[in-house]
């Protein structure tokens, strides 16, 4: 969700450590699959979900709050696959880079927005530096766009997907609120003691202050200093995150994944949104009838949440939430889990060690 660029030394000291902590996790302390081992060798630093064919395969601190990062964007495109149902809004809609733009704070997404744009001039989808609102809807969803969300939170309304979160059944999901406009609080205050005295309330309002206060003034973030945002207070911005549940998460997925729950024509969105693995990569089109997906990453959380029916009409739910991560934890694991995610959709003999290592967290 948010990267902090290093500088000088550090980076050469941080890639060492990384290079030193990555061989020494993987080859001398792993011997199967590094990302299950590790979950289970730190139980109290995740949470996980896993349904197969409607049985339950492994259950752990299923209904811990614990922060979302950019997995609730799931949240925001269920609510844009329900508004574009029911043509509250048009898909085909322009909106000016320009109005993404005020929400995007330069080096604090790991070039998730840049990626996205660059993609669209790929593709040939940009008209006079415009974007269809869909495209806006699906560079949230694949490429994790910070600014495209918070536009979104602007355009959908967040009472309305706040509203939404009883409907599905996420009564323990916590409200959503800008937390990209939040960093503008953090940078303001600067200090991880002042922010932890600041109450939740008081740093919300804050947060939709200068949400509203961007809608109509991009001078605001000249405010913003990367520098007064140190990993104590990304620390603080981090726990203050939305949160939710696994077992929630789980359902949502189900829900998805059933093809019943939603209105065809919500669910036809959904899937162009959350479907984007099968579009990033062919394989996947091989093997799966529908397989959606959606991460979320501080330096200390490691989010994902998935679904998928393969071509043999077999279904998977999976939800993985950790938290409380050192730096080096988090970057080992996000080198690791995509091969740890092909591994659980591949149920073959060669990889019923993952199940067998998860199923001891239960």
């Amino acid at each position: 969700m948010w990267k902090v660029p290093a500088t000088g030394l550090g980076i050469l000291a941080v890639l060492f450590s990384c290079v030193f902590a990555y061989f020494y996790f993987k080859y001398l302390r792993y011997e199967q699959d590094f990302v299950a081992e590790y979950l289970l060798k730190n139980p109290k630093k995740c949470a996980v979900y896993w349904v197969r064919n409607d049985s339950l395969l492994v259950e752990h601190r299923a209904d811990t709050l614990m922060p979302l990062a950019s997995t609730v964007k799931i949240i925001v495109a269920v609510e844009f696959a329900q508004q574009a149902a029911m043509g509250k809004i048009n898909p085909e809609e322009r909106v000016p880079l320009t109005e993404l733009s005020r929400f995007y704070i330069p080096n604090t997404d790991g070039g998730a927005h840049p990626a996205w744009i660059e993609s669209l001039n790929k593709q040939k989808l940009l008209d006079n530096n415009t974007a269809s609102l869909r495209e806006v809807a699906k560079g949230m969803l694949q490429f994790s766009s910070n600014a495209n969300t918070e536009f979104l939170m602007w355009k959908l309304g967040l009472h309305n997907i706040n509203a939404n979160l009883p409907k599905l059944g996420l009564v323990k999901h916590q409200p959503l609120y800008p937390f990209v406009s939040a960093l503008y609080v953090c940078s303001d205050e600067h200090s991880a003691t002042g922010l932890k005295k600041m109450p939740m309330s008081l740093y919300i309002q804050r947060a939709n202050k200068y949400f509203e206060l961007l809608k109509m003034d991009t001078t605001a973030k000249a405010t913003f200093n990367i520098a007064n945002v140190p990993l104590p207070v990304q620390r603080i911005w981090s726990d203050r995150l939305p949160a939710s549940t696994v077992r929630e998460y789980a359902g949502l997925m189900k829900k998805i994944n059933s093809r019943t729950y939603f209105d065809p024509k919500a669910q036809a969105v959904l899937d162009e949104l959350m479907e984007w693995p099968m579009r990033f990569n062919p394989d996947n089109r091989k093997q799966f009838k529908h397989f959606g997906a959606k991460g979320g990453s501080t330096a200390f959380v490691l989010n994902y949440a998935l679904y998928a029916t393969d071509k043999q009409g077999n279904k998977t739910e999976m939800v993985i939430f950790t938290n409380n991560l050192g730096v080096f934890e988090q970057t080992l694991l996000q080198a690791e889990f995509q091969v740890f995610i092909q591994k659980i959709l591949t149920n073959n003999q060669e990889n019923k060690a993952i199940p067998a290592i998860l199923k001891k967290l239960n």
